[in-house]
C-alpha cells in the first residue's frame, strides 16, 4: 500500500506584539516601556505564545519606511512569500519585527518611554539589539536564514555581528560594510528638507513629500524610470509623467509615515560602520560574522555600487565564513530588491540551502 504523505497546514499569518526589556541605545538614551510589533506566519500549531523549536526560522528586515507586514495586503515581500513560493510557511517560520524607531507598532517617536525625538539617534546596532531582544523574548535560539535589503541588509548584517552564533545564513541585499560619504549625503539633504517645513517637527507635511521625492529618484535608475514614465508625445500638454509620478509618491508616505520616524530610520542608516568595533572589542565588527552568506547587489544601483558588495565580499571570507556573491540585472536601480520578483525568488532560495557554518 503507498505511503500517503499529508500536506502540512499552514496557519493564517498573524501580527503580535512584545514586552521587551528597556533598552540602552548606542549613542545615549535609554527605550521604556520598550515594545515590538510583530509579523508571524508559519505551520498550525506554531505561534508567536508557542513556537515548535524544530521549525527553522526565516528572519526578514524590512527597509527604511517598511513594517512588519511582509506578505498580504501592502506585504512589501508579498509575491515571494506564501505556500508554494520562495519562502514557504509550511517549510519555515517566516518573521518579520517592525524596525526600533519607526511608527508601525514598535517603540518609536511619540511612544511612551521612547526619548524625545530632538535628544536620540539611532543606529543599526540599536535597531540589531531591538531584534535581539525580540527573538530571546519568542525563545528563538538559533535563525536559519536573515535577508534584507538596503537599510534592511545593514541590521542584517549587524545581527550577524553582534550574536555570530545565532545566525547560520545571512541574504544582505543592495548594501554595504558602511554608510558612504554618498549614501550619508543624500540622506543629509533629506533631513534638511524635513526641517525647513513649517510644522517640523510635530507636523511635517510637504517636506516630508518633497525629501520622498529626492529618496525615489536615488532608489531607482534612469533606464527604469525612462520606460515607465516615457516622455508625453509631442505636442500634448499634459506634463511629464515621471513628475506626477514623484508627487504621488511623496504623497503615499505622507499619508503613511512620520517625520520623527523618517529622520531617526535616515540616521541609524548614517551611523552605520562594521568596520569599526563593537564596544569592548578591537577588531572591526565585520570581522566577527560567522553565517555563510550570498551578498547580492543590483547592477544599477546608485546607493550601492558593486564595488561595495566587493568589499563586503571579501572582509565576509577574510573572517572566515563561506561566502557566495551574485548580481541582480535590472534597469530599476536599487528598489530592484523591491520589484523584480522572479529573480528574487531563485536567490533566497540560493541562500535557504547555502551550507550552514560549522
Amino acid at each position: 500500500m503507498p505511503l500517503i504523505v499529508m500536506p502540512t497546514v499552514v496557519a493564517a499569518p498573524c501580527s503580535f506584539d512584545l514586552a521587551l526589556p528597556d533598552l540602552a541605545l548606542a549613542r545615549g538614551g535609554v527605550v521604556r516601556s520598550h515594545r515590538a510589533r510583530g509579523w508571524w506566519w508559519s505551520r498550525a500549531g506554531d505561534s508567536p505564545e508557542h513556537p515548535q523549536p524544530d521549525i527553522p526560522t526565516v528572519l526578514l528586515v524590512h527597509a527604511l519606511t517598511g513594517s512588519a507586514v511582509a506578505a498580504g495586503k501592502d506585504g512589501w515581500w508579498d509575491p515571494l512569500i506564501g505556500p508554494g513560493k520562495a519562502l514557504d510557511p509550511a517549510r519555515h517560520r517566516i518573521l518579520c519585527l517592525n524596525n526600533l524607531g519607526s511608527c508601525y507598532g514598535s517603540s518609536g517617536p511619540g511612544v511612551e518611554g521612547f526619548p524625545a525625538h530632538q535628544t536620540v539617534d539611532l543606529t543599526s546596532l540599536d535597531i540589531a539589539r531591538a531584534l535581539l531582544l525580540a527573538l530571546d523574548q519568542l525563545g528563538i535560539g538559533r535563525v536559519h536564514l536573515t535577508t534584507g535589503g538596503s537599510l534592511g541588509g545593514m541590521v542584517t548584517l549587524t545581527l550577524a555581528a553582534l550574536a555570530p552564533e545565532r545566525f547560520e545564513r545571512i541574504l544582505p541585499f543592495a548594501t554595504s560594510l558602511s554608510a558612504s560619504a554618498w549614501v550619508v549625503g543624500w540622506n543629509h539633504v533629506a533631513r534638511q528638507i524635513l526641517r525647513l517645513d513649517p510644522g517640523y517637527p510635530d507636523n511635517v507635511g510637504r517636506g516630508l513629500e518633497i525629501a520622498r521625492q529626492l529618496a525615489v529618484l536615488t532608489y531607482r535608475a534612469e533606464p527604469g524610470l525612462d520606460a515607465r514614465q516615457p516622455r508625453p508625445v509631442s505636442g500634448t500638454d499634459a506634463g511629464y509623467p515621471v513628475q506626477s509620478y514623484l508627487e504621488h509618491q511623496g504623497r503615499k508616505l505622507r499619508n503613511r509615515f512620520a517625520a520623527q520616524a523618517y529622520e531617526l530610520q535616515l540616521a541609524a542608516m548614517d551611523h552605520h560602520d562594521l568596520l569599526q568595533p563593537l564596544p569592548g572589542d578591537t577588531m572591526p565588527a565585520i570581522s566577527r560574522v560567522r553565517a555563510s552568506a550570498l551578498v547580492v547587489d543590483v547592477d544599477t544601483d546608485q546607493l550601492f555600487t558593486a564595488a561595495q558588495a566587493a568589499a563586503l565580499t571579501a572582509h565576509l571570507r577574510a573572517a572566515g565564513g563561506r561566502v557566495e556573491r551574485a548580481t541582480l540585472a535590472s534597469i530599476h536601480g536599487h528598489d530592484a530588491f523591491l520589484i523584480e520578483w522572479p529573480a528574487l525568488g531563485p536567490l533566497l532560495t540560493k541562500a535557504l540551502h547555502l551550507h550552514a557554518p560549522a
